[in-house]
């Protein structure tokens, strides 16, 4: 047998009967896998192993290895629902804690059971318990991954839903492996029923599909990001120009109401006013009369002011929303 044949190491599941009557070993509560050799009714696991695994094999020394591994992770063996543990949702249904080997019979399990585990099996929700393992190329059974409470079974009492080639099997990432499992038990993703006429073409084409929408998406990610800063960009240069443009036209407002023959304000009511909005200014400006000239001559600049105000109470009338001569007014009362 060449040692380079990737099917050397695969990866199992069968079902046995939960509602089965049979005599458990003490302490046991499930029946994980027969003993001696067997197969299933569709032909593995020499079918997918090319005639090279002619059957599973069970025996004293198999289950005594199966036993210490699990004694000695110290961990329990997750109990799951068909086998969704492999595509990512490791909800349990139970918990296996003790493994226990009867010649002539097999491999027996106590089963800590979550209560609606407990409850579907005793409703019949559930009728199959479907153990995933690893063998090898004699077909021993070398490591028990889970087991799943399952309702597809591919054969009567024993008989595998699933099997999976475990070529180069820590190279595979989790998806992959889940999507060749699926194959395997005639599950395709969104028809958990499975559809017989899938083909692996047709499983091929739809992956290259999804990755084609999954690049495509990421392109428009992308687009969408770089648009997205674009506006934000020219939101910004919008409101910089704004901005930009209304400082320039409350200078050149300042500018001819301090210059020219008939000046309307002092450079400092000019300085003590301009933070002020846009359209307020415009408002005080039209309201303004003509600064005397003994003001503009004056060492103090701050004082006689227009219309008899002061710098400060010019700005005094922009804080108040008031015309000059309105707080002239209030001012001679």
């Amino acid at each position: 047998m060449s040692q380079n044949n990737p099917l050397i190491g695969q990866i199992a599941a069968l079902v046995i009967d939960l509602l089965a009557k049979q005599d458990y070993p003490e302490g046991c509560n499930a029946h994980i896998f027969p003993d001696g050799k067997f197969r299933s009714d569709d032909g593995r696991p020499a079918r997918d192993t090319e005639g090279q695994v002619q059957d599973w094999r069970m025996d004293a020394e198999i289950a005594a290895d199966l036993i210490a591994a699990l004694e000695q992770s110290g961990k329990p063996i997750l109990y799951d629902y068909e086998h969704n543990s492999l595509f990512g949702d490791s909800v349990a249904a139970g918990w296996i804690t003790k493994l226990v080997y009867v010649a002539g019979r097999g491999l027996f399990a106590h089963v800590e059971w979550v209560d609606d585990a407990a409850e579907a099996i005793a409703k019949k929700k559930y009728r199959y318990s479907s153990p995933c393992f690893y063998y090898d190329a004699s077909g021993r059974v070398t490591e028990l991954i889970s087991v799943a409470l399952t309702n597809n079974p591919a054969l009567g009492d024993l008989g595998a839903v699933a099997l999976v080639r475990r070529a180069a099997l820590s190279a595979l990432p989790v998806g992959a492996l889940a999507q060749h499992f699926l194959t395997a038990a005639g599950r395709i993703p969104g028809n958990p029923a499975g559809d017989p006429e899938m083909t692996p073409e047709q499983i091929a084409a739809l992956t290259s599909e999804r990755d084609t929408l999954k690049t495509s998406l990421a392109s428009l990610t992308a687009e969408r990001d770089k648009a997205n800063a674009d506006l934000a960009a020219l939101r910004k240069k919008v409101d910089d120009d704004k901005a930009a443009a209304e400082a320039k036209e409350k200078a050149d407002l300042l500018a001819a109401a301090t210059s020219g023959d008939k000046p309307k304000m002092t450079p400092a009511q000019a300085e003590a006013v301009k933070e002020m909005p846009l359209a307020a200014l415009k408002n005080l400006i039209g309201t303004l009369g003509t600064v005397a000239l003994t003001n503009l001559q004056s060492d103090r600049p701050d004082q006689g002011g227009v219309n008899g105000l002061t710098a400060d109470e010019v700005a005094a009338c922009s804080r108040m929303n008031v015309t000059p001569e309105e707080y002239l007014a209030a001012k001679k009362r």
